[in-house]
C-alpha cells in the first residue's frame, strides 16, 4: 500500500486515510481538545504525508512515521494557538471509570473530579513525558515504536514514562487516598469489599 501511494496512486492514498484518519484525530485532539480544530489537524497532517511520502524510506514502522508527524503538527497548532499539551482523558479518548463503582449522582460526580484531577496533573507535566503517557497508555505502542515516533532511544522512553507516571502519582495522592478511604470506609461498612479508583 505504501509502495503504490509513493507511486501516485490515489486509491492507496485513501485506503491510508481510510485506516488511519480515525488514530490521527485521536491523537491530534489529545493535544489541542478541541474538535474542529482536531479534524484541521487531520487534515493538514495528511495533506504533508501525501506530499512527502515519496521520502519514506522504510526504515521504522509507517505509523511510527506518521506518529511523528501528527504529534509534531498538533503540538505546532497547540503552541501557536496558546493552547496546552494533555492527554485525551475525556468522552474522545476516554478515560474509563472502575466497573466496580455505583452508577449513581456521587460516583458521576467523583469521576468527573477524578478526570479533572488527572487532566489537571498531565498539563504540569514535560511535554515529553506527556507524549510518552499517551503513546503507551491512550494509544498502547510498544516501547521500540514509541522510541522511533519520538525520535529517541529506548531507555529514554523508558525513564520517560517512569518519571511522567512517578509524578502523576505524586499530584493525585492527596486525592487517591481522601476518596479512597472515604469510599473505602463506606464500602465496608455495608459489607463490600473496597472499590478500585
Amino acid at each position: 500500500m505504501i509502495s503504490r501511494c509513493q507511486q501516485g496512486d490515489q486509491e492507496a492514498l485513501k485506503e491510508i486515510f481510510d485506516k488511519y484518519h480515525n488514530k490521527v484525530y485521536r491523537i491530534a485532539y489529545g493535544v489541542v481538545r478541541h474538535r474542529e480544530e482536531a479534524l484541521d489537524i487531520v487534515q493538514e497532517v495528511f495533506i504533508k504525508l501525501f506530499r512527502s511520502i515519496k521520502n519514506f524510506k522504510g526504515k521504522s514502522h509507517f505509523y511510527t512515521y506518521l506518529y511523528r508527524m501528527v504529534m509534531n503538527t498538533a503540538i505546532d497548532h497547540a503552541r501557536k494557538t496558546g493552547k496546552q499539551f494533555i492527554s485525551s482523558l475525556d468522552e474522545e479518548g476516554s478515560f474509563e471509570p472502575s466497573d466496580e463503582l455505583e452508577k449513581g449522582p456521587e460516583r458521576i460526580l467523583l469521576q468527573k473530579e477524578l478526570e479533572e484531577r488527572v487532566k489537571g496533573a498531565m498539563e504540569k507535566l514535560p511535554a515529553e513525558q506527556r507524549a510518552a503517557l499517551l503513546f503507551r497508555d491512550v494509544e498502547g505502542l510498544s516501547y521500540q515504536e514509541m522510541a522511533e515516533a519520538m525520535g529517541c532511544s529506548i531507555g529514554t522512553v523508558m525513564s520517560r514514562l517512569h518519571y511522567g507516571r512517578k509524578r502523576i502519582q505524586e499530584l493525585l495522592k492527596d486525592y487517591v487516598e481522601l476518596h479512597g478511604q472515604s469510599r473505602s470506609s463506606s464500602n465496608v461498612s455495608k459489607g463490600g469489599n473496597p472499590p478500585k479508583l
